[in-house]
C-alpha cells in the first residue's frame, strides 16, 4: 500500500473536500440548512463512497462540553 508521504495527494480529492468544508462553513454562518454538527463525514475516495458517522460531544473538552 502506497503511503500519501511518498505519492502525494490526488489534488481533485482535495479540491472536493476543500468545497465541502467552504459550503459548511457558509451553512454556519448564514444559519442555512442542516449543518454536520454532532456527525463526522467520511470519504472513501477510492471507492468513491461518503459515510456519515454521529459522533457524542465530550464531557471533559474545554471547547465542546459547554455547548
Amino acid at each position: 500500500e502506497v503511503q500519501c508521504a511518498t505519492m502525494g495527494v490526488l489534488a481533485p480529492l482535495t479540491g472536493a473536500v476543500g468545497a465541502l468544508q467552504a459550503m459548511e462553513a457558509i451553512k454556519l454562518l448564514t444559519g442555512a440548512g442542516e449543518t454536520l454538527n454532532g456527525r463526522l463525514l467520511l470519504l472513501d475516495a477510492k471507492q468513491s463512497e461518503w459515510r456519515t458517522v454521529r459522533v457524542k460531544r465530550d464531557p471533559d473538552c474545554a471547547i465542546c462540553s459547554v455547548r
